[in-house]
């Protein structure tokens, strides 16, 4: 077993320096590696591309900025997908910006040679949007908490399988390596970014076996954790009881989440860097 975290995607919002913007938009229809789809006076959206996949995309929209009272200036792209090339365009676009700020940041945990096809997925507190896709076996394939407009979204899936489906060849030959492959991630947006190194405090994450518990406690539990429609109609007092039992409850002799909070810790200064060189500041 193996467990790893990166920053995953990235959303920069800013305003372009007003003696600069005629020497980015030169920079963006003259670079080599971008290409523009549109460049207007006030407007221009742009792209690095490799193997058919966009790697930085790059928009500028002044009227849309002013009309929503927003940064017009957004940059998108993966930290861990940049070439470095992309990573010198961003190194020299980022001395034409002002009022930086990260509109979306994704924390994403992979998990090497774990099986979380039954692993338990649920947000403390109060309830939230959950769905969830299983394989015709009944198996979890990808699950939800929190709707894809909310500021905060946590998903797990199986990143091997997404992988081999959606994957270039060099990224399907990685993910060959491994019998299971799976990832957290914690998309957050706007305010939620400075939530990053706390969010992972809100969740419910271990594998589902509760067989050393009575029966109807069990089945409780599967009506909680596989059912939300049945478990509405319960009493409050009910759910509550076991909510606390499904959280409480030691079902593993590891405990993951746990081990993700620990590697969080180690790797948050090298995370902060990150978040901070991207955000036009100082680490």
């Amino acid at each position: 077993m193996d467990i790893k975290v990166n920053l995953d995607n990235i959303t920069m919002t800013a305003y372009v320096k007003s003696n600069k913007l005629k020497s980015l938009k030169k920079l963006v229809e003259n670079h080599i590696a971008i290409i523009v789809t549109t460049a207007m006076t006030d407007l221009f959206n742009a792209y690095t591309k490799t193997e058919g996949h966009v790697i930085l995309k790059i928009d500028y929209d002044k009227r849309k900025g002013q009309d929503f009272h927003a940064r017009p200036f957004r940059l998108e792209f993966n930290p861990n997908k940049l070439r470095l090339i992309d990573k010198k365009i961003i190194d020299i676009i980022i001395p034409y910006l002002e009022d930086i700020s990260i509109s979306r940041a994704d924390l994403a945990f992979d998990l090497f040679e774990v099986d979380c096809s039954e692993f338990i997925l649920e947000k403390k507190g109060r309830a939230t949007a959950t769905r969830e896709f299983r394989s015709n076996l009944g198996k979890l394939e990808t699950k939800y908490l929190g709707a894809p407009s909310s500021e905060k979204q946590i998903r797990l899936y199986n990143k091997k399988l997404e992988r081999l489906k959606n994957g270039t060849p060099a990224e399907k030959e990685f993910a060959n390596q491994f019998s299971n492959w799976w990832r957290l991630e914690f998309q957050l947006r706007n305010r939620s970014v400075e939530e990053i190194f706390d969010v992972i405090n809100t969740i419910i994450f271990k594998p589902f076996n509760f067989t050393d518990l009575p029966v109807e406690t069990q089945i409780y539990l599967v009506a909680y954790t596989r059912n939300k429609n049945i478990w509405k109609k319960l009493h409050r007092n009910t759910r509550t009881k076991y909510k606390k039992i499904l959280e409480s409850y030691k079902t593993s002799e590891i405990d993951y989440l746990e081990l993700m909070k620990e590697l969080l810790k180690h790797e948050r200064p090298r995370l902060k860097k990150e978040l901070a060189y991207f955000g036009g500041q100082t680490p």
